[in-house]
């Protein structure tokens, strides 16, 4: 298990790295764009610099070029395109990071139904006894896990072998409440694998987050739960969207880093989880 633990690791460590080399990138080329714009424009060039942008295609018949538009970007679209791109990155990143928590919570949870076949869902294992179990090798129990793709019932499986996992997810050194952010990441994920990080209706976004979680309490949303969801989504005039770029901090050069933060919380969770819970329980002598 240390291994596969360790992979899990050295999957985040990679994504890491990509969001780091995604920021030098988009901001070696901000400060490139920037210097050329204002050396154009205290040289009165300033018509100079807009870019220009041939579109085409070439044809199905005989491959000959067909232009099919011209863009026109001034200074200021291409730094607003800058940006746009650079959460883009950020935004996959962190469908990335999120899977790979996904798989290894998968792994956990095929490990406690080999380890301890009672503890799965009576759903899970439907048409087995314990006698039948007790002979299942981890794949096949892994093969199942792999099938149920509900997260949720996944974790609560663990919560009840493990109950200081609710403990510690609401009393933790983030004060924050585990349990519902697991399911805020859960949910901005699926956003942006299925809708490009575009919220189309931010209520129904956030009363699903909760209900997800189990703290819909008939709409009466925590004020602080509120305020992490509004944390990672804005309304940019037309639409809301989820934004990772980073938070300048007013009156110092400091950044809050939210995809960062994201994957500290991934990363702490999944710890906790079979640093204190899996490991110990089942693997001793690892």
């Amino acid at each position: 298990m240390d291994t596969q633990y360790k992979e899990f690791l050295s999957n985040i460590a990679g994504v890491t790295l990509l969001s780091r080399q995604v920021k030098l990138s988009t901001d070696k080329e901000f400060e490139l764009m920037e210097k050329n714009h204002q050396s154009l424009m205290e040289n009165g060039l300033g018509q100079y610099t807009s870019s220009l942008h041939n579109m085409f295609f070439h044809s199905l018949e005989d491959g000959k070029p067909k232009f099919y538009s011209r863009m026109t970007l001034d200074y200021e679209r291409r730094v607003s395109n800058l940006i746009n791109r650079r959460n883009k990155h950020y935004l996959w990143l962190l469908a990335e990071a999120f899977e790979y928590f996904e798989d290894f919570v998968e792994l956990m949870y095929a490990h406690i139904g080999h380890k301890e076949p009672s503890a799965w869902p009576s759903k899970e294992v439907k048409g087995e006894t314990l006698a039948s179990l007790s002979i299942k090798s981890f794949e096949w129990f892994f093969e199942k896990s792999e099938a149920n793709r509900r997260l949720s019932v996944k974790l609560e499986c663990i919560r009840k072998r493990f109950p200081a996992l609710a403990v510690i997810e609401k009393s933790n050194h983030f004060g924050i409440d585990f349990r519902f952010t697991i399911c805020l990441i859960e949910m901005l994920r699926h956003i942006v694998v299925h809708n490009g990080g575009r919220v189309g209706d931010f209520q129904k976004f956030v009363a699903r987050t909760f209900e997800q979680a189990g703290m819909a309490n008939n709409g009466n949303y925590d004020p602080l739960k509120l305020q992490q969801i509004n944390n990672f989504i804005a309304f940019d005039g037309s639409a809301h969207r989820i934004v990772l770029l980073e938070v300048p901090q007013q009156g110092t050069p400091l950044h809050i880093d939210r995809l960062g933060v994201i994957f500290n919380w991934l990363l702490a969770y999944a710890d906790y989880i079979y640093r204190s819970l899996i490991r110990p329980t089942y693997f001793p002598s690892a």
